[in-house]
């Protein structure tokens, strides 16, 4: 099965003439959304009402109304949506420069799905409209653009609060900042050493703000996103085993098949074979 067969390839942002884009969530997509894709940009879903399904990076969600899914570019994504309705908010990486202080590495959370309350939901949506409203225009002056930041800013600041307090939230920077330069560097840097570098700071510390947010070591963290980045190639279907090996810098295919092995208790056929299932 190859790429052209499954129609499956990345999706770059389609307005780059446009700070933002918001969307109805049943509008007319410019690309197959009903195969697995990855997207080089943020989206941001409010489900006001409806039910159906998604996968975010193999991991299932239930869809119903009052959620706020969170999608990060390059995570693999697909949406069965029996009849749900709502918006869509898509964004890239470089609006955070005018999002001070916020982050983009901040919006890097264990789970991408926010069950929300009534009247925070409908805060949110009410904001999301607004934003839609202004983007009508043709033109957009600049302060039509800074109220499009402002309001955007309101949505995402919002989502590290909600989180914090419904799960263990990753109160320290320097982990946040660490899960959000694995899949940016996991390509080329494999050493927890390389992303110490990186942030401007030593193992010790890196591993002991792990280990006390997530439980985790700094290296698992970095096979766990490795693991991760093979299964997405592997679903897209656009490489062959031996180039997979290759993109993702490993020496040799025998130890890109070793630590496949290790890690999932497969060869790198049924891993594959494996994981397209997951979205038949």
């Amino acid at each position: 099965m190859s790429s052209k067969d499954t129609g499956v390839s990345p999706v770059e942002f389609p307005q780059y003439n446009r700070p933002l884009i918001i969307e109805l969530l049943d509008y007319k997509n410019p690309y197959d959304y009903h195969k697995p894709h990855r997207h080089d940009y943020f989206e941001i879903i409010l489900v006001e009402q409806g039910e159906g399904k998604q996968f975010i990076d193999f991991a299932e969600y239930k869809i119903s109304g009052g959620q706020l899914y969170a999608i990060y570019p390059g995570q693999i994504h697909l949406m069965h949506r029996n009849s749900a309705t709502g918006l869509l908010i898509q964004f890239r990486k470089d609006i955070f420069k005018f999002l001070q202080p916020l982050k983009h590495y901040q919006l890097y959370f264990p789970k991408q799905v926010f069950n929300l309350d009534i009247e925070s939901f409908t805060h949110l949506y009410d904001v999301a409209v607004r934003m839609m409203g202004l983007l009508e225009n043709k033109e957009l002056t600049p302060f039509t653009h800074h109220k499009l930041y402002s309001y955007l800013q309101i949505i995402l600041i919002s989502l590290p609060e909600f989180h914090e307090a419904k799960t263990d939230m990753l109160t320290t920077n320097i982990v946040t900042k660490f899960l959000s330069l694995l899949p940016q560097h996991i390509k080329t840097e494999k050493k927890v050493s390389d992303y110490c570098a990186l942030i401007g700071c030593n193992t010790e510390k890196l591993n002991e703000a792990c280990k006390a947010s997530l439980g985790k070591t700094p290296l698992k963290l970095i096979h766990e996103e490795l693991m991760l980045e093979i299964r997405r190639l592997m679903l897209l279907d656009e490489l062959s085993l031996k180039e997979i090996a290759f993109e993702l810098n490993f020496d040799s295919q025998g130890n890109f098949s070793s630590f496949i092995k290790t890690h999932s208790g497969l060869t790198p056929s049924e891993l594959q074979q494996a994981t397209l299932e997951i979205y038949k």
